[in-house]
């Protein structure tokens, strides 16, 4: 964690905060690591980012005359406001991620931002995708270093697709002038070669001859890595202009690099009726490839790469990224922020901005259980996709033995939707419980019955409900089981006060003492499974 103090004349703050969101001119301004430490001269400062560039706290380009230590040795800041996540861990686990397997990526780092001397916010610094960053790396810093912006000039003549990935690129008359207008790039790149790679994928079929011209052209583990850990993570905004292309032009046997950027629509968290700045919750993104990116979809639909996708995904799932993993980056991080993300406005703190996020200050907990929820179902999901199961929709059976391997089971449908999860306790007798949801005539709150039939099983531990509650969306199943279709609930419910009622075969009903999440749309109670056993989700006045 580090103090950053940045000083702007009135003048020129009012004048950054009144102009148009989309202006990159920057204003003169100057840095400082401490209130009484020394002035570091900037080129100057900017809002910084696209669609956030539209919500309340903003972030910033911080550009210095020389390259600063605290910046990894580059003079570019890259200070991301993080708003719509109420964790502001997105950016740093993902990130992360890349790191563990060797892969590269921005290194992140933490700063508090003082402007004037009023604390404006909790950001997360993201290297800049440079030269710099490839020297870190290992990698040749004159490379050619492109990325894919087709998605920001969708609508320029000749642009009529969100990626630079299956565009006839032949067509155009002079195509390295062309990709040079339409892409954004570092250094000198060699457009040639970026032209060749554009048309290769542009007029190859998935298939065979696919799978052997993306082997000669890819790092194959580089790219692999960077598509799993995508999926793992649910980064369903990656494959328009998230991500740079790499090529060490300098080596005629160089193969084709990936690196990735911008993390923190992840684990969960993406748009929602055209609004990234909500609460839903949603795992259930498919595998698959979106804003018009041919090089992935191919990929995918090439049998032999898919596989080895898969294969890929189930060792890190398994292997590497299990769930401490994340419970131990969440906790660390979690002791970096403290006390941060529940300062409120007052005289020394936010004059500029709201808050630190769009939540609700004081949920930070219930926050990062939400993203240890999403890796859990995210990855039972995964499982599913891959090995495709048959049955119903939310019907779903497991074998509970005398002595379970793991505490946890989770009853998943056939389509990777988890209906319930059972912490098991005891096993006084093994078997299998099957599980079932249903609709219920009216509304108590979820207007869902859960059936659970443990036959000869009798088995006891906390079972958590799963429950929907999404509404339009660009990558979830729009389907909400709620009385509200708000994301944690409204002026007359409120997802807080849901509570768990059994009901037994003799048709005795028991509230019971109930743990609610709304952010990870589930609730858990202590119960004991045999015989029929129902269960619903009722708000107390209903």
């Amino acid at each position: 964690m580090q103090d950053l103090y940045l000083y702007v004349g009135w003048k020129d703050l009012v004048e950054l905060y009144t102009r148009g969101d989309a202006s990159d001119e920057r204003v003169d301004g100057y840095v400082r690591l401490s209130p009484d430490g020394e002035d570091i001269e900037l080129e100057g400062v900017r809002f910084r980012g696209t669609s956030s560039r539209e919500l309340p706290k903003k972030s910033f380009n911080i550009r210095f005359n020389e390259s600063q230590g605290f910046l990894f040795g580059s003079s570019d800041m890259n200070l991301k406001a993080t708003y719509a996540d109420p964790t502001m861990m997105r950016e740093k686990v993902s990130m992360e991620l890349f790191h563990v397997l060797g892969q590269p990526a921005p290194r992140t780092r933490y700063f508090d931002l003082y402007i004037n001397d009023i604390y404006e916010g909790l950001y997360v610094h993201v290297e800049r995708v440079d030269g710099d960053l490839l020297a870190s790396n290992g990698l040749n810093p004159a490379g050619t270093l492109v990325a894919d912006d087709f998605r920001s000039n969708f609508g320029l003549s000749g642009v009529d697709r969100l990626s630079v990935f299956g565009y006839p690129i032949g067509e155009q008359d002079d195509p390295e002038a062309f990709l040079a207008q339409t892409m954004d790039s570092r250094g000198e790149p060699d457009w040639g070669a970026v032209r060749d790679l554009v048309t290769w994928v542009y007029r190859t079929p998935a298939g065979p001859e696919f799978e052997e011209g993306f082997v000669e052209r890819f790092d194959e583990d580089n790219f692999i890595d960077w598509l799993a850990i995508h999926y793992l993570i649910g980064d369903v905004d990656s494959f328009g202009d998230d991500y740079w292309l790499y090529l060490d032009t300098g080596d005629p046997d160089a193969e084709w690099k990936v690196i990735p950027w911008d993390k923190d629509l992840t684990f969960g968290s993406h748009t929602r009726r055209s609004a990234t700045v909500n609460d839903y919750f949603g795992y259930e993104s498919a595998i698959a490839s979106g804003w018009d990116n041919d090089l992935v979809r191919k990929f995918l639909e090439t049998p032999a790469l898919r596989e080895r996708l898969d294969r890929r995904m189930a060792f890190l799932m398994d292997e590497v990224f299990i769930e401490d993993y994340y419970a131990g980056q969440l906790a660390l991080h979690t002791e970096t922020i403290g006390n941060r993300l529940n300062i409120t406005p007052g005289e020394e703190a936010f004059a500029l901005h709201p808050q630190n996020h769009h939540g609700d200050l004081g949920y930070l907990a219930y926050h990062t259980e939400a993203v240890l929820d999403f890796v859990r179902l995210r990855y039972r999901f995964i499982e599913r996709a891959n090995t495709p199961g048959s049955g119903e929709p939310y019907t779903a059976s497991v074998e509970v033995p005398a002595e379970p391997e793991e505490s946890t089971v989770y009853f998943t449908d056939p389509g990777g939707w988890t209906i319930a999860a059972l912490e098991v306790s005891e096993v006084r007798e093994p078997g299998t419980i099957a599980a079932a949801v249903s609709g219920t005539p009216e509304n108590p709150g979820i207007d869902r019955r859960w059936e659970f039939n443990a036959g000869d099983a009798d088995v006891s531990g906390e079972l958590t409900l799963y429950y929907r509650n999404d509404v339009e969306s660009c990558c979830f199943p729009i389907e909400n089981w709620f009385v509200s279709d708000a994301a944690v609930g409204d002026d007359r419910y409120s997802q807080w006060d849901l509570r768990i009622v059994q009901e037994n075969e003799s048709r005795n009903r028991t509230a019971l003492e109930t743990y609610v999440n709304p952010y990870s749309n589930k609730a858990s109670a202590n119960v004991s499974l045999r015989g029929t056993t129902w269960f619903e989700m009722v708000l107390p006045d209903r």
